[in-house]
């Protein structure tokens, strides 16, 4: 049992060992008792705990003012039954055992806390401390200590367990391992995930434990395979508690962890240790991906152009590397470096940038190439960077510039044929021209012809009948047959003189009309009719037979030159081609017309029965310069006269049919007025 302890003065003990002090006068035990009355006050004022003393034998209790001002006790209550009776009931039974225990001596000391309710207040939170004194025997006659309000204590503990469960329970539910240290390396926090990533047992990795211990275990172990000083300095040295550190740990099972320092105000630390192998396998499945792709790829910083990653094809064409000096930024590259910062711009803008065209210079080397460059922005390891994928175009830009260059040389020679064709086609027309005169000459020369000689007969008529007058002997029938003479010759002069003058005006107009683009009025009928008049002579020296079957009174406002050239080009070509050589050949030349399209369009169709044209030249008749008698005196510009007068001159369009022995029909439509005078 316990040594008895001696109960503390109250103002009875020291008021009656003032009154028993033997020897000593009354003054002086009353100075004495008044100085230990101030000293007990004193002390009951500077706690904030109230003091109770318990007189078991008689069962009753002393509470102190501040006791009763702390819990609001009444006199009926300041009983030790009565406060026991404010005892919230849960905690009642603790309050007894603990009580019982001291008083019977298994405890040096009684301390409790529970639950008391204070009236209106409600509820409080109580510790009591107190000693008992004990008799000669050991038994328990006085319990003597304090009681105190600490509500406050218990609210905030309460609240800092709740924080410590919550801070317990959200490491427990994370996916990365973590530990808390402190600045002596003491593990202060962990959760079970950590344990289990490098399989820590309990009596190695516990509160408290070191921080260093846990990886001379997992070194011991064989899980680090390096000396133990490098595997300290690795972890747990300067440069690995650095804030924000990150470093990989591999596991033996091949599981690969990335650790991750904060380090704290009070200089201790936090690592924590997210699984990465997933990401390291998606990435290097990435890197293989890359590395197959057949072009360089760069990843480079949009900021400062440092490169973080190339693959091989990059290396080998473009000498670039991570970190290389010289051959680890990408500006060096560009043989104008504001063609970096202008693909950054547009890549910042636009995120996405296609076929950006510029001029590299392989690191190291004077060789300039040309590349067609694809750019995405991206973060990479928390840097903004940006993939570049380059396709050498360099053989692409030679052969473009090549290209130019023979396009430049086709459009010179283009422009050098187009004269020429001009040329070809002035002096077509001259032929054609010339043709007209020399039928005209032929034609005119008949009934000038007739004239002449009817003329010369009058003369020598007129000749004889002056020498017969001057001799007196005209006779009556002498002048009548002279008259007869003279009416029959003139009358034929005059028929031939007209005649001619007839041809002269339509072979002066058809003429006209060939040497000039002039836009008038004409009926076709009759300019058609005239057409195939002036081509008379060269119709006579065969056997062939021309029909105009085209209507009367159809009236065109055009251009009667271009037209006549489409006419008497194609029937050339019929004399040329459709018969050939063959000089017996008695063919049918065919004109016919008509208006289509509510008489908005004329369309003429010309025919010829000759050979026909060939399948395999049918598509090509129209291309200046194709003929099939070249050697014959053939230009090749006859059907595309043709074409480009009835598509640029008259805005129409012309087709053709034709078969191997069925002839061959070319069928040329236009419109009547042009269409800006349609209105």
């Amino acid at each position: 049992m316990p040594e008895a302890i001696r109960a503390p003065d109250t103002p009875a003990r020291v008021l009656a060992r003032a009154a028993a002090s033997e020897g000593e006068s009354k003054a002086a035990a009353s100075e004495e008792a008044g100085r230990s009355l101030e000293r007990y006050q004193l002390a009951l004022r500077s706690t904030n705990d109230g003091i109770y003393d318990w007189d078991i034998p008689n069962n009753c209790i002393f509470f102190s003012e501040r006791a009763s001002e702390i819990f609001g006790l009444v006199d009926d209550e300041m009983t030790p039954d009565g406060w026991a009776r404010r005892i919230h009931d849960e905690d009642y039974p603790a309050y007894r055992d603990a009580h019982v225990r001291h008083l019977r001596g298994d405890t040096e000391r009684f301390v409790c806390e529970y639950r008391f309710c204070t009236g209106d207040d409600g509820w409080r939170w109580v510790r009591q401390h107190g000693i008992a004194l004990r008799d000669a025997e050991g038994r328990a006659i006085r319990l003597t200590g304090s009681v105190g309000d600490c509500t406050e204590v218990k609210e905030a503990e309460a609240r800092v367990e709740q924080e410590r469960a919550v801070l317990s329970a959200t490491l427990e539910h994370m996916e990365q391992g973590i530990f808390m240290a402190d600045a002596h390396g003491r593990l202060m926090a962990f959760n079970h995930r950590y344990q289990r990533m490098f399989s820590l047992p309990d009596s190695v990795c516990h509160t408290g434990a070191g921080v260093e211990d846990i990886l001379r275990h997992l070194h011991d172990r064989g899980d680090v395979d390096a000396p133990w000083s490098e595997v300290k300095e690795r972890f747990l040295g300067a440069t690995a508690r650095v804030d924000g550190r990150t470093h990989e740990v591999r596991r033996p099972d091949g599981t690969i962890l990335e650790a991750r320092t904060t380090t704290l105000p009070d200089g201790g630390f936090i690592r924590t240790f997210t699984d990465v192998s997933e990401r390291r396998r998606q990435e290097q499945a990435i890197t293989e991906i890359l590395e197959a792709i057949p072009l360089p790829i760069i990843v480079s910083s949009t900021i400062d152009s440092a490169i973080y990653y190339v693959n091989s094809h990059s290396q080998d064409t473009y000498n670039l590397c991570v970190g290389c000096e010289g051959g680890g930024n990408a500006l060096s590259l560009y043989v104008d470096p504001e063609d970096r910062r202008r693909l950054v711009d547009k890549v910042r803008k636009h995120k996405v940038v296609d076929g950006f065209e510029v001029e590299w210079r392989p690191i190291g080397t004077d060789r300039r190439m040309w590349v067609l460059l694809s750019a995405h922005a991206f973060t990479y390891q928390g840097h903004d960077a940006m993939l570049v994928t380059a396709a050498d175009i360099t053989e692409r830009k030679r052969m473009a510039a090549e290209l130019q260059r023979a396009k430049d040389e086709a459009e010179r020679a283009l422009a050098d044929l187009q004269a020429t064709q001009a040329s070809l086609i002035e002096a077509e027309k001259m032929a054609s021209l010339g043709g007209l005169v020399a039928g005209v000459a032929h034609e005119i020369n008949t009934p000038v012809g007739i004239a002449v000689t009817t003329a010369t007969f009058l003369q020598e008529k007129t000749v004889a009948l002056k020498t017969v007058f001057e001799t007196g002997k005209v006779k009556r029938s002498d002048f009548e047959s002279y008259l007869g003479s003279a009416m029959q010759s003139t009358e034929l002069m005059l028929t031939s003189t007209q005649r001619a003058a007839n041809l002269i005006q339509s072979f002066k107009q058809v003429a006209v009309d060939q040497t000039s683009d002039e836009r008038r009025r004409f009926d076709l009928r009759t300019y058609v009719d005239e057409v195939l008049l002036s081509l008379g002579p060269k119709l006579k020296r065969t056997r062939h037979t021309v029909l105009c079957e085209v209507p009367a009174d159809i009236e065109v406002d055009g251009w009667p030159g271009p037209l006549s050239q489409v006419i008497t080009n194609l029937v050339m070509n019929s004399i040329i081609h459709a018969w050939g050589d063959d000089a017996d050949a008695a063919g049918t030349i065919r004109v016919e017309g008509g208006l289509i399209d509510d008489g908005a369009r004329v369309e003429l169709r010309y025919s010829d029965d000759g050979r026909g044209i060939p399948p395999d030249h049918l598509s090509r008749i129209f291309e200046p310069f194709f003929t099939t008698r070249r050697g014959s005196g053939g230009s090749g510009l006859g059907l595309n006269i043709v074409f480009n007068i009835v598509r640029q001159t008259l805005k129409g369009t012309v087709d053709v049919d034709s078969a191997p022995g069925r002839g061959t029909t070319f069928t040329v439509r236009f419109p009547r007025v042009p269409e800006t005078d349609a209105a």
